[in-house]
């Protein structure tokens, strides 16, 4: 059934909630693990930039890697307080 289906255009598109299996704040091994991966890949971006920046000599690619790799670092931590806030919430 799509979004064009006459039942769909006929109720607004709307569906029923289904219930959820986990309450939203639950944290379950996979979300642990997509974590780890984005963490590991933001460290990596991270180093690779720092690399790039103390190589390159042009002005404003230095400027535009150092951004890159400030978003990558600011990433990192928002990660690392969430982790922070649930180790906390778990005691």
């Amino acid at each position: 059934m799509g979004i064009f289906s006459k039942g769909s255009v006929e109720h607004g598109n709307k569906q029923e909630k289904t219930p959820e299996l986990f309450s939203p704040d639950t944290v379950t091994s996979a979300n642990l693990a997509d974590i780890e991966r984005m963490m590991a890949h933001n460290l990596l971006i991270s180093k690779l930039c720092s690399a790039a920046i103390s190589t390159t000599k042009l002005p404003d690619l230095k400027k535009t890697v150092e951004s890159i790799r400030s978003d990558h670092l600011k990433q990192l931590s928002n990660l690392l307080e969430f982790l922070n806030k649930g180790k906390e919430g778990a005691s």
